[in-house]
């Protein structure tokens, strides 16, 4: 008997009407090492048929119907899941031909040797047995097989689609190419992603230059969003911090749809210097690798950074306030030809403001920086700025551009928040700041006059050009 079918799991029913003949039987399988299980009658056998299968049952011709009951029409039988041989003795042998048609295992002859007959057909029962076994063992291997295989081909299938995500991404970075500029890198952000397919809505915040506040560039293409403007509790001076970028993911959430992926855009501080939060095409990105794409934009802004730091722009812009009287009095005395044209920006009640409330400490330096530069920004022509001591700026407007950047500072000045730079910005009513914005004629006499002669009437931009041009003369 094979190891795996031991003697003593092979299970053998007999079925016979001689208790001494089913004896024999019984004691030549003992002789191998099999116990049989004995039924007298075709009843007890098929009700136990129904609740096992043993490995093999050997059937009395005599026993092959009782009652209604046919051997023949059990349905373990019909199904051929019974395996069986019959028995039978030479007075019995006219029996035999109830048992043609059955699929069965031969038969075992009464007046021969029981032990060698039992041999013959336990052999071929235990091979069969075997080779059931082997098949279900092979079954299971080429059903692992099949798993093993169905799982390359999806891991292939991932590396295929992750493969050609990230060859879009590369795409994406071939297409940012090199730029030499902070505003030439923040231009090309927005202008490459907003024509990126899967980038369906996405923002961009960056620090200001005192740190203090996150802004958003402000563009008007389709899928970018001009994103509100947030205040920080605490300078960044190191990069956007963890608790300024969890602010710009709250406002995002409110504002953008749909599950959001920042880009880091990193310069030289520990934290980033730039957000890009977005909302993508999650079946066409989900198996982008990000770092691919946030490497090459943090290495493009680097070079841009560096440049930047190559060339003091702000110094660029900013005169002293002899170099504008100077200027402005080559032009007065000489007629020289000049490029600008003269605005002042009166902060007087402002100043009076902070003079009124001194113990309502307000931040010079931020205001002063973030004015420039914003102004320098805001206007279309090359801008030159010079103070004339707490309560003046002077903005040489480029006269290319003198009609339209006109507006804009005028627009610039009233929409500016100067009460933001108050330490207690409750106490301040934003009415009693608003400065004035006013047109003066070239001179340094006249400049000085209208600073310091409070009840002068101030030259006032004409609407019409022509007349604005004549009174600069």
């Amino acid at each position: 008997m094979r190891k795996t079918q031991t003697t003593k799991d092979f299970q053998v029913a007999i079925l016979m009407d001689d208790v001494v003949e089913a004896k024999a039987v019984s004691d030549s399988l003992r002789e191998i090492g099999i116990f049989a299980h004995y039924y007298q009658e075709l009843d007890d056998l098929w009700v136990s048929l129904n609740t096992y299968t043993p490995d093999l049952c050997i059937v009395d011709v005599t026993k092959m119907s009782q009652g209604t009951l046919l051997f023949k029409n059990h349905a373990k039988v019909k199904s051929h899941s019974l395996k069986f041989c019959f028995y039978y003795k030479d007075e019995t042998k006219f029996l035999m031909n109830s048992c043609f048609g059955l699929n069965h295992y031969g038969f075992v002859r009464a007046e021969l040797d029981l032990l060698d007959q039992l041999k013959c057909i336990l052999r071929r029962r235990n091979e069969e047995l075997r080779l059931i076994e082997q098949n279900e063992t092979m079954e299971g291997r080429i059903e692992r097989l099949k798993l093993r295989g169905q799982r390359l081909t999806d891991s292939q299938e991932l590396n295929d689609t992750q493969i050609k995500h990230n060859n879009e991404a590369l795409g994406l970075t071939q297409r940012f190419g090199r730029v030499n500029s902070i505003e030439d890198f923040e231009q090309r952000l927005i202008t490459v992603f907003s024509q990126w397919v899967p980038c369906l809505d996405f923002g961009v915040y960056k620090l200001n230059s005192t740190h203090q506040k996150l802004v958003s560039p402000k563009k008007r293409i389709s899928t970018y969003r001009t994103l509100p403007d947030l205040w920080l509790t605490s300078p960044c001076e190191n990069g956007i911090e963890d608790y300024a970028a969890e602010m710009a993911f709250d406002v995002c959430y409110g504002l953008i749809d749909g599950k959001l992926v920042a880009l880091r855009i990193e310069g030289i501080n520990d934290g980033p210097d730039m957000l890009l939060i977005a909302h993508f095409d999650e079946e066409q990105t989900k198996h982008i690798d990000w770092s691919i794409i946030e490497n090459k934009l943090s290495s493009e802004y680097r070079r841009a950074y560096a440049n930047h730091l190559r060339k003091d722009e702000r110094a660029g812009h900013k005169d002293s306030i002899f170099s504008t009287l100077q200027a402005m009095d080559d032009v007065s005395f000489h007629k020289a030809d000049s490029n600008y044209r003269y605005a002042m920006v009166d902060f007087s009640h402002l100043v009076n403001m902070i003079k009124q409330r001194s113990g309502n400490r307000f931040y010079w330096q931020a205001f002063a920086n973030e004015f420039e530069n914003e102004l320098l920004s805001f206007l279309s022509g090359e801008t030159r700025i010079s103070t004339y001591g707490a309560e003046y700026f002077v903005v040489a407007i480029d006269k290319t551009y003198i009609e339209a950047d006109y507006h804009k500072l005028k627009a610039f000045v009233e929409d500016f928040q100067f009460w933001r730079y108050f330490e207690d910005s409750t106490l301040v009513v934003a009415s009693d700041l608003a400065p004035t914005v006013k047109f003066l004629a070239p001179s340094s006499v006249n400049l000085i006059r209208q600073a310091h002669d409070e009840t002068s009437d101030f030259m006032q931009m004409p609407q019409n050009p022509i007349r604005e041009r004549q009174i600069e003369v």
